[in-house]
């Protein structure tokens, strides 16, 4: 197992191209991707959207606490988009004590919601870990007793008194739907050989799970089977890192 990170861009993309075939119905998941060489009228023709709706930008850069370092923007429209970004493109930050440019944005929908959930699956050599809480968000670290972890072995099934433990305290309007997306979150990861996933936070819109911050990792090796399911996809150096000539 080799894991590669993706962009958020692209998690989003595979979690949104594929939730209809693996539970039945549609994840209405809108999201842009903003390069150096993106063109902004070309972009607005391509996704019209942009013009009509409140929108989030921010960088896709495989590093976290983007919010608390002051690099995600909300409720703007387009033209303020294009201005956060361009003020920001190339521009060297740094995370974690590494310092890079920033080469890519993703921008989306703004979603205003009151409830911020949590879940994260990481697999190893003898199963699948999954861990839930209704308390995530930027604080889901401050909040991590309320984090609940259930182990799934390889070859073992995700059925209901499995998952029990993950819901046991949602209120019951809310708590088969939940169930359910964590069912077929926990199915695509498999399907399409993720080996880490975290979505922090989604929120319900109109009564459905609704995703609004993804990490992804997929397992490189099997590329030679999941080239179609896959599609276009970038694994990209690790933030602050730079290619060398050789590698070049």
């Amino acid at each position: 197992m080799a894991r590669k990170k993706i962009r958020e861009y692209d998690s989003k993309r595979l979690l949104k191209e594929h939730f209809k075939r693996i539970a039945g119905r549609e994840l209405p998941l809108k999201s842009a991707q903003i390069t150096e060489s993106t063109d902004f009228n070309e972009l607005l023709e391509k996704e019209t959207w942009l013009s009509t709706s409140k929108l989030v930008v921010k960088p896709d850069m495989l590093f976290g606490k983007r919010g608390k370092s002051g690099l995600v923007a909300l409720n703007l429209d387009f033209a303020q988009v294009v201005t956060f970004v361009k003020e920001r493109l190339g521009k060297e930050v740094e995370m974690g004590g590494c310092k890079g440019p920033i080469t890519t944005f993703i921008v989306e929908p703004f979603i205003p919601h009151n409830e911020e959930f949590y879940i994260n699956i990481v697999s190893d050599r003898l199963g699948n870990s999954i861990s839930f809480s209704e308390c995530g968000g930027i604080d889901i670290e401050e909040n991590w007793d309320k984090v609940k972890t259930i182990f799934v072995p390889t070859g073992a099934s995700l059925t209901p008194d499995v998952s029990a433990p993950l819901v046991a305290t949602l209120p019951l309007e809310i708590k088969s739907e939940i169930e359910d997306f964590i069912k077929s979150v926990f199915a695509l990861f498999q399907d399409l050989d993720f080996t880490f996933l975290e979505i922090n936070p989604f929120a319900l819109v109109d009564g459905k799970p609704y995703p609004l911050d993804m990490r992804g990792e997929l397992d490189d090796i099997a590329a030679f089977k999941n080239f179609k399911k896959w599609g276009n996809i970038e694994f990209p150096m690790p933030f602050g890192r730079v290619m060398s000539p050789t590698e070049k």
